[in-house]
Protein backbone atom coordinates (compact mmCIF):
# COMPACT_ATOMS: atom_id res chain seq x y z
CA UNK A 1 0.00 0.00 0.00
CA UNK A 2 2.87 2.68 0.88
CA UNK A 3 4.70 1.63 -2.35
CA UNK A 4 1.72 2.59 -4.39
CA UNK A 5 1.12 6.05 -2.63
CA UNK A 6 4.79 6.93 -3.24
CA UNK A 7 4.27 5.94 -6.63
CA UNK A 8 1.38 8.65 -7.18
CA UNK A 9 3.31 10.99 -4.99
CA UNK A 10 6.09 10.79 -6.95
CA UNK A 11 8.07 13.92 -7.14
CA UNK A 12 9.95 13.50 -10.56
CA UNK A 13 6.70 12.18 -12.43
CA UNK A 14 4.44 15.21 -11.02
CA UNK A 15 7.42 17.68 -11.99
CA UNK A 16 7.98 16.38 -15.21
CA UNK A 17 3.95 16.48 -16.01
CA UNK A 18 3.88 19.87 -14.67
CA UNK A 19 6.34 20.93 -17.02
CA UNK A 20 4.79 20.34 -20.22
CA UNK A 21 1.41 21.40 -18.57
CA UNK A 22 2.72 24.82 -18.14
CA UNK A 23 4.43 25.10 -20.90
CA UNK A 24 1.51 24.30 -23.79
CA UNK A 25 -0.23 27.40 -21.48
CA UNK A 26 2.67 29.37 -21.64
CA UNK A 27 3.03 28.86 -25.69
CA UNK A 28 -0.70 29.37 -25.97
CA UNK A 29 -1.00 32.50 -23.93
CA UNK A 30 2.45 33.90 -25.47
CA UNK A 31 0.83 33.05 -29.10
CA UNK A 32 1.27 36.28 -30.63
CA UNK A 33 -1.61 38.41 -32.07
CA UNK A 34 -1.46 40.66 -35.47
CA UNK A 35 -2.02 44.13 -35.49
CA UNK A 36 -4.16 44.89 -38.03
CA UNK A 37 -4.35 48.79 -37.35
CA UNK A 38 -1.34 50.92 -37.26
CA UNK A 39 -0.74 52.84 -33.86
CA UNK A 40 0.20 56.62 -33.30
CA UNK A 41 3.64 56.76 -31.96
CA UNK A 42 4.54 60.05 -31.62
CA UNK A 43 2.62 63.55 -31.23
CA UNK A 44 2.60 67.02 -30.72
CA UNK A 45 0.62 68.45 -27.42
CA UNK A 46 0.11 72.00 -26.54
CA UNK A 47 -1.67 72.78 -23.51
CA UNK A 48 -5.34 74.24 -24.44
CA UNK A 49 -6.37 78.30 -23.55
CA UNK A 50 -9.42 78.36 -22.32
CA UNK A 51 -12.02 76.26 -23.45
CA UNK A 52 -10.34 76.07 -27.11
CA UNK A 53 -13.20 75.26 -29.33
CA UNK A 54 -11.11 75.34 -32.36
CA UNK A 55 -7.56 73.71 -32.73
CA UNK A 56 -4.30 75.65 -32.54
CA UNK A 57 -1.61 75.72 -34.82
CA UNK A 58 1.32 73.58 -32.76
CA UNK A 59 3.75 75.80 -33.17
CA UNK A 60 3.92 77.40 -29.86
CA UNK A 61 6.55 77.45 -27.63
CA UNK A 62 4.85 75.55 -25.15
CA UNK A 63 4.12 72.89 -27.69
CA UNK A 64 6.27 69.83 -27.33
CA UNK A 65 6.58 66.54 -29.62
CA UNK A 66 6.42 63.37 -27.52
CA UNK A 67 5.41 59.68 -27.44
CA UNK A 68 1.62 59.43 -27.18
CA UNK A 69 1.57 57.39 -23.50
CA UNK A 70 3.26 60.46 -22.48
CA UNK A 71 0.23 62.30 -22.99
CA UNK A 72 -1.44 63.22 -19.48
CA UNK A 73 -5.00 64.70 -19.39
CA UNK A 74 -5.53 63.92 -15.70
CA UNK A 75 -6.21 67.30 -14.12
CA UNK A 76 -5.44 69.13 -17.51
CA UNK A 77 -6.95 70.68 -20.94
CA UNK A 78 -4.92 69.96 -24.01
CA UNK A 79 -4.52 69.68 -27.33
CA UNK A 80 -2.83 66.84 -29.29
CA UNK A 81 -1.79 66.49 -32.82
CA UNK A 82 -0.74 63.20 -34.59
CA UNK A 83 -0.33 62.83 -38.25
CA UNK A 84 -0.93 59.58 -39.98
CA UNK A 85 -0.38 58.16 -43.53
CA UNK A 86 -3.01 55.65 -44.24
CA UNK A 87 -2.10 52.48 -45.94
CA UNK A 88 -2.50 51.88 -49.42
CA UNK A 89 -4.47 48.21 -49.11
CA UNK A 90 -6.59 50.27 -45.93
CA UNK A 91 -7.16 53.33 -48.52
CA UNK A 92 -8.44 50.99 -51.51
CA UNK A 93 -11.01 48.75 -48.91
CA UNK A 94 -14.37 49.58 -49.31
CA UNK A 95 -14.66 48.88 -45.57
CA UNK A 96 -15.32 52.24 -42.95
CA UNK A 97 -12.99 53.66 -41.14
CA UNK A 98 -12.38 54.36 -37.40
CA UNK A 99 -10.12 56.49 -35.47
CA UNK A 100 -9.59 54.88 -31.96
CA UNK A 101 -8.44 56.14 -29.10
CA UNK A 102 -8.24 54.49 -25.55
CA UNK A 103 -7.60 55.73 -22.15
CA UNK A 104 -8.30 57.96 -19.57
CA UNK A 105 -9.67 61.05 -21.03
CA UNK A 106 -12.85 63.34 -22.47
CA UNK A 107 -12.12 63.86 -25.76
CA UNK A 108 -12.63 65.73 -29.38
CA UNK A 109 -10.99 64.88 -32.65
CA UNK A 110 -10.78 66.81 -35.70
CA UNK A 111 -9.43 65.51 -39.42
CA UNK A 112 -7.95 68.17 -41.22
CA UNK A 113 -10.16 70.54 -40.01
CA UNK A 114 -13.32 68.76 -40.21
CA UNK A 115 -14.50 67.83 -36.65
CA UNK A 116 -15.00 63.78 -36.08
CA UNK A 117 -17.23 64.12 -32.72
CA UNK A 118 -16.76 64.10 -29.54
CA UNK A 119 -15.79 61.12 -26.68
CA UNK A 120 -17.71 63.43 -23.55
CA UNK A 121 -17.54 66.67 -23.23
CA UNK A 122 -13.27 67.72 -22.57
CA UNK A 123 -13.32 71.41 -20.31
CA UNK A 124 -10.91 73.49 -18.52
CA UNK A 125 -12.77 72.75 -15.32
CA UNK A 126 -14.19 69.44 -13.88
CA UNK A 127 -17.73 71.24 -13.87
CA UNK A 128 -17.40 72.09 -17.55
CA UNK A 129 -16.38 68.25 -18.68
CA UNK A 130 -18.31 65.38 -19.19
CA UNK A 131 -16.83 61.80 -18.58
CA UNK A 132 -16.36 59.69 -21.81
CA UNK A 133 -15.84 56.47 -22.51
CA UNK A 134 -12.43 54.69 -21.47
CA UNK A 135 -12.62 53.69 -25.11
CA UNK A 136 -14.06 54.92 -27.82
CA UNK A 137 -14.23 55.10 -31.71
CA UNK A 138 -14.52 58.14 -33.70
CA UNK A 139 -15.94 57.32 -37.97
CA UNK A 140 -13.66 58.78 -40.27
CA UNK A 141 -15.59 60.12 -43.51
CA UNK A 142 -13.17 59.41 -47.04
CA UNK A 143 -14.09 62.68 -48.19
CA UNK A 144 -12.04 63.68 -45.50
CA UNK A 145 -8.86 62.05 -45.64
CA UNK A 146 -6.08 63.08 -48.30
CA UNK A 147 -3.29 61.74 -49.93
CA UNK A 148 -0.17 61.84 -47.86
CA UNK A 149 -0.51 62.71 -44.25
CA UNK A 150 -3.47 63.38 -42.25
CA UNK A 151 -3.41 65.44 -39.50
CA UNK A 152 -5.88 64.35 -36.27
CA UNK A 153 -6.15 67.50 -34.16
CA UNK A 154 -7.35 66.27 -30.41
CA UNK A 155 -8.62 68.22 -27.50
CA UNK A 156 -8.61 66.39 -24.09
CA UNK A 157 -9.14 66.67 -20.74
CA UNK A 158 -9.57 64.30 -17.62
CA UNK A 159 -10.57 66.41 -14.40
CA UNK A 160 -12.81 63.40 -12.81
CA UNK A 161 -11.77 60.59 -10.44
CA UNK A 162 -9.33 60.25 -7.55
CA UNK A 163 -6.71 57.83 -8.77
CA UNK A 164 -3.81 59.42 -11.23
CA UNK A 165 -2.59 56.61 -13.56
CA UNK A 166 1.33 56.76 -14.62
CA UNK A 167 0.17 56.42 -18.41
CA UNK A 168 -3.36 57.50 -18.73
CA UNK A 169 -3.36 57.13 -22.67
CA UNK A 170 -3.07 53.63 -23.98
CA UNK A 171 -3.07 53.50 -27.17
CA UNK A 172 -3.80 55.85 -30.46
CA UNK A 173 -5.32 53.59 -33.34
CA UNK A 174 -6.39 54.51 -37.45
CA UNK A 175 -7.67 51.60 -39.02
CA UNK A 176 -10.83 49.48 -39.98
CA UNK A 177 -13.71 50.64 -38.16
CA UNK A 178 -15.39 48.58 -35.20
CA UNK A 179 -17.09 48.77 -31.94
CA UNK A 180 -13.73 49.00 -29.62
CA UNK A 181 -15.55 46.98 -26.97
CA UNK A 182 -15.94 44.40 -29.69
CA UNK A 183 -12.24 44.48 -29.95
CA UNK A 184 -10.92 44.43 -26.64
CA UNK A 185 -13.39 41.55 -25.97
CA UNK A 186 -12.31 39.41 -29.29
CA UNK A 187 -8.46 39.53 -27.54
CA UNK A 188 -9.62 38.09 -24.32
CA UNK A 189 -12.34 35.68 -25.16
CA UNK A 190 -9.88 32.76 -25.13
CA UNK A 191 -9.85 33.38 -21.41
CA UNK A 192 -13.08 32.09 -21.21
CA UNK A 193 -11.37 28.61 -20.95
CA UNK A 194 -9.26 29.58 -18.11
CA UNK A 195 -12.20 31.17 -16.36
CA UNK A 196 -14.05 27.87 -16.64
CA UNK A 197 -11.17 25.93 -15.08
CA UNK A 198 -10.94 28.69 -12.01
CA UNK A 199 -14.87 29.00 -11.70
CA UNK A 200 -15.15 24.88 -11.76
CA UNK A 201 -11.74 24.99 -8.49
CA UNK A 202 -13.81 27.09 -6.54
CA UNK A 203 -16.79 25.16 -6.66
CA UNK A 204 -14.76 21.95 -6.49
CA UNK A 205 -12.60 23.00 -3.85
CA UNK A 206 -15.22 24.96 -1.88
CA UNK A 207 -17.25 21.63 -1.61
CA UNK A 208 -14.39 19.58 -0.58
CA UNK A 209 -13.61 22.09 2.11
CA UNK A 210 -17.26 20.54 3.78
CA UNK A 211 -17.14 17.42 2.91
CA UNK A 212 -13.50 16.27 3.31
CA UNK A 213 -11.09 16.58 6.69
CA UNK A 214 -8.95 19.09 5.52
CA UNK A 215 -11.49 22.07 5.55
CA UNK A 216 -8.63 25.24 6.07
CA UNK A 217 -6.42 23.66 2.98
CA UNK A 218 -9.02 22.92 0.52
CA UNK A 219 -11.02 26.86 1.68
CA UNK A 220 -7.80 28.79 1.32
CA UNK A 221 -7.63 26.82 -2.26
CA UNK A 222 -11.35 27.65 -3.35
CA UNK A 223 -10.59 31.36 -2.55
CA UNK A 224 -7.69 31.16 -4.72
CA UNK A 225 -9.56 30.19 -7.14
CA UNK A 226 -12.35 32.70 -6.34
CA UNK A 227 -9.62 35.49 -6.28
CA UNK A 228 -8.30 34.56 -9.85
CA UNK A 229 -11.63 34.24 -11.13
CA UNK A 230 -12.96 37.52 -9.82
CA UNK A 231 -9.63 39.28 -11.41
CA UNK A 232 -9.97 38.05 -14.65
CA UNK A 233 -13.85 38.91 -14.93
CA UNK A 234 -12.88 42.31 -14.21
CA UNK A 235 -10.11 42.01 -16.97
CA UNK A 236 -12.82 40.79 -19.18
CA UNK A 237 -15.51 43.64 -18.23
CA UNK A 238 -13.85 46.20 -20.38
CA UNK A 239 -14.60 44.16 -23.03
CA UNK A 240 -18.32 43.57 -21.80
CA UNK A 241 -19.45 46.91 -21.26
CA UNK A 242 -18.41 50.48 -22.63
CA UNK A 243 -18.09 52.43 -19.29
CA UNK A 244 -17.06 55.92 -18.55
CA UNK A 245 -13.66 56.55 -17.94
CA UNK A 246 -13.99 56.98 -14.21
CA UNK A 247 -15.30 53.61 -13.49
CA UNK A 248 -11.60 52.04 -14.98
CA UNK A 249 -10.06 53.52 -11.28
CA UNK A 250 -12.25 51.10 -9.67
CA UNK A 251 -11.93 48.90 -12.41
CA UNK A 252 -7.90 48.56 -11.62
CA UNK A 253 -8.23 48.91 -7.51
CA UNK A 254 -10.15 45.90 -8.09
CA UNK A 255 -7.60 44.12 -10.23
CA UNK A 256 -5.00 45.29 -7.77
CA UNK A 257 -7.22 43.64 -4.57
CA UNK A 258 -8.16 40.42 -6.14
CA UNK A 259 -4.09 39.63 -6.88
CA UNK A 260 -3.73 40.73 -3.40
CA UNK A 261 -6.05 38.43 -2.19
CA UNK A 262 -4.99 35.45 -4.48
CA UNK A 263 -1.63 35.89 -3.44
CA UNK A 264 -2.25 35.92 0.30
CA UNK A 265 -4.62 32.73 0.03
CA UNK A 266 -1.42 31.10 -1.99
CA UNK A 267 0.40 32.20 1.22
CA UNK A 268 -1.70 30.61 3.48
CA UNK A 269 -2.08 27.32 1.66
CA UNK A 270 1.21 26.77 1.48
CA UNK A 271 1.55 27.96 5.02
CA UNK A 272 -1.43 25.54 6.02
CA UNK A 273 0.19 22.53 3.94
CA UNK A 274 3.92 22.75 4.53
CA UNK A 275 4.26 24.48 7.99
CA UNK A 276 4.02 22.94 10.98
CA UNK A 277 4.65 26.28 13.58
CA UNK A 278 5.02 29.87 12.88
CA UNK A 279 1.91 29.97 10.50
CA UNK A 280 0.60 33.65 11.93
CA UNK A 281 4.70 34.97 11.87
CA UNK A 282 5.02 34.14 8.48
CA UNK A 283 1.42 34.75 6.86
CA UNK A 284 1.70 38.07 8.64
CA UNK A 285 5.05 38.77 6.85
CA UNK A 286 3.63 37.61 3.60
CA UNK A 287 1.37 40.82 3.92
CA UNK A 288 3.63 42.85 4.86
CA UNK A 289 5.59 42.29 2.06
CA UNK A 290 3.20 42.40 -0.06
CA UNK A 291 1.14 45.74 1.05
CA UNK A 292 4.64 46.97 0.91
CA UNK A 293 5.49 46.08 -2.71
CA UNK A 294 1.69 46.99 -3.75
CA UNK A 295 2.14 50.79 -2.64
CA UNK A 296 6.09 51.26 -3.89
CA UNK A 297 4.99 50.07 -6.84
CA UNK A 298 4.61 53.31 -9.63
CA UNK A 299 1.97 51.74 -11.70
CA UNK A 300 -1.19 49.74 -11.52
CA UNK A 301 0.12 47.01 -13.62
CA UNK A 302 3.43 47.11 -11.66
CA UNK A 303 0.89 47.06 -8.22
CA UNK A 304 -1.06 43.65 -9.52
CA UNK A 305 2.58 41.97 -10.42
CA UNK A 306 3.92 42.20 -7.15
CA UNK A 307 0.53 41.41 -5.25
CA UNK A 308 0.79 38.11 -7.05
CA UNK A 309 5.39 38.17 -7.19
CA UNK A 310 6.05 38.90 -3.56
CA UNK A 311 3.64 35.96 -2.08
CA UNK A 312 4.95 33.12 -5.14
CA UNK A 313 8.33 34.13 -4.37
CA UNK A 314 7.54 33.49 -0.36
CA UNK A 315 5.48 30.30 -1.37
CA UNK A 316 8.50 29.14 -3.24
CA UNK A 317 10.27 29.88 -0.83
CA UNK A 318 8.28 27.20 1.87
CA UNK A 319 8.10 24.75 -0.76
CA UNK A 320 11.37 24.64 -1.59
CA UNK A 321 12.79 24.52 1.59
CA UNK A 322 9.64 21.14 2.21
CA UNK A 323 10.79 19.67 -1.28
CA UNK A 324 14.52 19.62 0.12
CA UNK A 325 12.95 17.90 3.43
CA UNK A 326 11.05 15.15 0.58
CA UNK A 327 7.87 16.35 1.72
CA UNK A 328 4.78 15.22 -1.14
CA UNK A 329 3.34 17.22 -3.51
CA UNK A 330 6.29 20.20 -2.39
CA UNK A 331 8.73 19.88 -5.44
CA UNK A 332 5.22 20.10 -7.49
CA UNK A 333 4.25 23.59 -5.63
CA UNK A 334 7.85 24.49 -6.03
CA UNK A 335 7.73 24.36 -9.99
CA UNK A 336 4.75 26.03 -10.04
CA UNK A 337 5.41 28.61 -7.96
CA UNK A 338 8.96 29.28 -9.66
CA UNK A 339 6.95 29.31 -12.74
CA UNK A 340 5.00 32.01 -11.16
CA UNK A 341 7.62 34.28 -10.45
CA UNK A 342 9.49 33.98 -13.38
CA UNK A 343 7.06 34.83 -15.88
CA UNK A 344 5.64 37.52 -13.64
CA UNK A 345 9.47 38.98 -14.42
CA UNK A 346 9.99 38.07 -17.95
CA UNK A 347 6.54 38.54 -19.19
CA UNK A 348 5.38 41.86 -17.39
CA UNK A 349 3.07 43.33 -19.69
CA UNK A 350 1.43 39.77 -20.12
CA UNK A 351 1.26 38.71 -17.16
CA UNK A 352 -1.47 40.00 -15.51
CA UNK A 353 -3.56 39.72 -18.90
CA UNK A 354 -3.04 35.98 -19.79
CA UNK A 355 -0.34 34.10 -18.37
CA UNK A 356 -1.45 34.41 -14.65
CA UNK A 357 -4.77 32.80 -15.55
CA UNK A 358 -3.86 29.77 -17.79
CA UNK A 359 -0.98 29.24 -15.23
CA UNK A 360 -3.52 29.07 -11.95
CA UNK A 361 -6.00 27.20 -14.34
CA UNK A 362 -2.77 24.61 -15.03
CA UNK A 363 -1.80 24.53 -11.56
CA UNK A 364 -5.47 23.41 -10.53
CA UNK A 365 -5.94 20.96 -12.77
CA UNK A 366 -2.42 19.45 -11.00
CA UNK A 367 -4.59 20.16 -7.64
CA UNK A 368 -7.45 18.12 -8.67
CA UNK A 369 -5.25 14.80 -9.36
CA UNK A 370 -3.34 15.22 -6.40
CA UNK A 371 -6.92 15.86 -4.70
CA UNK A 372 -8.59 12.59 -6.37
CA UNK A 373 -5.10 10.74 -5.38
CA UNK A 374 -5.41 11.86 -1.78
CA UNK A 375 -9.26 11.25 -1.16
CA UNK A 376 -8.77 7.27 -2.32
CA UNK A 377 -5.04 6.84 -0.35
CA UNK A 378 -7.80 8.42 2.84
CA UNK A 379 -10.31 6.31 2.08
CA UNK A 380 -8.15 3.43 2.00
CA UNK A 381 -6.98 4.30 5.31
CA UNK A 382 -9.97 4.38 6.97
CA UNK A 383 -10.61 1.02 5.32
CA UNK A 384 -7.57 0.01 7.27
CA UNK A 385 -8.63 1.06 10.25
CA UNK A 386 -11.53 -0.38 10.28
CA UNK A 387 -9.94 -3.32 9.94
CA UNK A 388 -7.99 -3.15 13.05
CA UNK A 389 -10.90 -1.72 14.88
CA UNK A 390 -12.34 -5.13 13.72
CA UNK A 391 -9.60 -6.64 14.69
CA UNK A 392 -9.21 -4.50 18.08
CA UNK A 393 -12.52 -6.21 19.30
CA UNK A 394 -11.70 -9.63 17.98
CA UNK A 395 -8.65 -9.45 20.17
CA UNK A 396 -9.75 -8.06 23.42
CA UNK A 397 -12.13 -10.73 23.66
CA UNK A 398 -9.46 -12.91 23.92
CA UNK A 399 -7.07 -10.98 25.99
CA UNK A 400 -8.08 -12.83 29.23
CA UNK A 401 -6.98 -16.12 27.46
CA UNK A 402 -3.73 -17.40 28.10
CA UNK A 403 -2.60 -18.95 24.67
CA UNK A 404 0.79 -20.42 24.35
CA UNK A 405 4.26 -18.57 25.42
CA UNK A 406 4.64 -17.72 21.55
CA UNK A 407 8.50 -15.66 20.80
CA UNK A 408 9.87 -13.36 18.83
CA UNK A 409 13.09 -12.85 17.42
CA UNK A 410 14.27 -9.30 17.86
CA UNK A 411 17.33 -8.00 15.87
CA UNK A 412 19.42 -5.73 17.82
CA UNK A 413 23.05 -4.07 17.90
CA UNK A 414 24.18 -6.87 15.31
CA UNK A 415 22.70 -9.72 17.18
CA UNK A 416 19.53 -11.61 17.45
CA UNK A 417 17.73 -11.92 20.83
CA UNK A 418 14.65 -14.16 21.32
CA UNK A 419 12.46 -12.46 23.68
CA UNK A 420 8.55 -13.97 24.80
CA UNK A 421 5.88 -11.62 23.42
CA UNK A 422 3.83 -12.16 26.99
CA UNK A 423 7.29 -10.41 28.50
CA UNK A 424 6.67 -7.18 26.17
CA UNK A 425 4.17 -4.20 27.05
CA UNK A 426 4.03 -2.43 24.00
CA UNK A 427 5.72 -1.07 21.48
CA UNK A 428 6.53 2.46 19.58
CA UNK A 429 7.62 3.01 15.96
CA UNK A 430 10.42 5.39 15.24
CA UNK A 431 11.03 5.16 11.32
CA UNK A 432 13.24 2.22 10.59
CA UNK A 433 13.26 1.19 14.08
CA UNK A 434 10.90 -0.22 16.83
CA UNK A 435 11.45 0.86 20.47
CA UNK A 436 9.90 -2.43 22.58
CA UNK A 437 8.94 -1.81 26.24
CA UNK A 438 9.34 -4.73 28.28
CA UNK A 439 6.90 -5.13 31.43
CA UNK A 440 10.19 -5.09 33.74
CA UNK A 441 10.76 -1.49 31.97
CA UNK A 442 13.96 -2.58 30.01
CA UNK A 443 13.64 -0.86 26.33
CA UNK A 444 14.91 -2.79 23.18
CA UNK A 445 15.62 -1.32 20.00
CA UNK A 446 14.96 -3.65 17.02
CA UNK A 447 15.87 -2.93 13.62
CA UNK A 448 12.36 -3.29 11.41
CA UNK A 449 9.15 -1.45 10.92
CA UNK A 450 6.13 -1.44 13.47
CA UNK A 451 4.09 -3.47 10.53
CA UNK A 452 6.35 -6.12 10.34
CA UNK A 453 6.65 -6.28 14.05
CA UNK A 454 2.84 -6.81 13.86
CA UNK A 455 2.57 -9.69 11.50
CA UNK A 456 4.96 -11.50 14.08
CA UNK A 457 3.38 -11.11 17.13
CA UNK A 458 0.25 -13.31 18.68
CA UNK A 459 -3.15 -11.59 18.17
CA UNK A 460 -3.17 -10.23 21.93
CA UNK A 461 -0.98 -7.18 20.28
CA UNK A 462 -3.39 -4.27 18.65
CA UNK A 463 -2.68 -1.73 16.36
CA UNK A 464 -4.37 1.21 18.52
CA UNK A 465 -2.46 4.36 16.80
CA UNK A 466 -0.20 4.35 13.62
CA UNK A 467 3.01 4.47 15.67
CA UNK A 468 1.84 2.08 18.39
CA UNK A 469 1.04 -1.79 19.15
CA UNK A 470 -0.09 -2.27 22.39
CA UNK A 471 -0.51 -6.28 24.51
CA UNK A 472 -4.43 -6.22 25.44
CA UNK A 473 -2.60 -7.94 28.72
CA UNK A 474 -1.66 -4.89 30.29
CA UNK A 475 -4.35 -2.48 29.69
CA UNK A 476 -5.35 -0.80 32.74
CA UNK A 477 -7.93 1.64 31.46
CA UNK A 478 -9.07 4.04 28.31
CA UNK A 479 -9.95 7.44 28.47
CA UNK A 480 -11.01 9.75 25.94
CA UNK A 481 -9.63 13.45 25.88
CA UNK A 482 -11.38 16.53 24.98
CA UNK A 483 -9.72 16.49 21.45
CA UNK A 484 -11.64 13.19 20.82
CA UNK A 485 -8.69 11.11 20.85
CA UNK A 486 -8.14 8.22 23.98
CA UNK A 487 -5.42 7.00 26.06
CA UNK A 488 -4.68 3.84 27.19
CA UNK A 489 -2.98 3.48 30.62
CA UNK A 490 -1.07 0.28 30.75
CA UNK A 491 0.13 -1.56 34.09
CA UNK A 492 3.50 -0.50 32.87
CA UNK A 493 2.06 3.53 33.92
CA UNK A 494 3.04 3.84 29.93
CA UNK A 495 0.33 5.69 28.78
CA UNK A 496 -0.73 4.76 25.22
CA UNK A 497 -2.62 7.58 22.26
CA UNK A 498 -5.13 5.86 20.89
CA UNK A 499 -6.40 7.28 16.98
CA UNK A 500 -9.83 9.13 17.31
CA UNK A 501 -11.52 6.95 14.68
CA UNK A 502 -10.77 3.82 16.30
CA UNK A 503 -11.70 5.29 19.89
CA UNK A 504 -15.61 4.07 19.50
CA UNK A 505 -14.55 0.39 19.29
CA UNK A 506 -12.03 0.20 21.95
CA UNK A 507 -14.48 1.38 24.24
CA UNK A 508 -17.18 -0.79 23.13
CA UNK A 509 -14.29 -3.33 23.26
CA UNK A 510 -13.11 -2.47 26.97
CA UNK A 511 -16.74 -2.04 28.04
Amino acid sequence: MNGGVKSVYGAPMKSWLLSILFGVCMVAALTPVSAKNPLVETVIQCPAEGEAAEPPNFDGNDCRTIPYWEVDPQGRHLWIKASVRPDEALLASEKPLGFYIFGKTSSEVYLNGHPLGKNGIPAATKQGETPGRIDSVFFIPRDTLIDGNNVFAIRMSAHHGFLRFRYPLQRIVFGEYADPTFLILDAYWPSLIPFGALVTGFLYFAAASVTTRFRPDNTLLALVSFFAASQLFTEIYRGLVPYLYPVHEWRMLLVVLFSAGFGLCLVGHVVERFLTRRHGLIFGFATLATATGVIMAPGFDGKGGLAILIPAIISAGITGLAAYRRQPLALVYFITLSLFATTVVVFPDRFLDTLFFYEVAALLLVLFVAQAFALARERARLEDEQARSRQLALSLERANQAGGAASIKISSAGKIDVVAAQDIAHCKGAGDYVEICLKDGREILHNGSLSQLEEALPATFLRVHRSYLVNTDYVRSLTRKNTGVGALRLTTDAEIPVSRRIMPKVRSALA
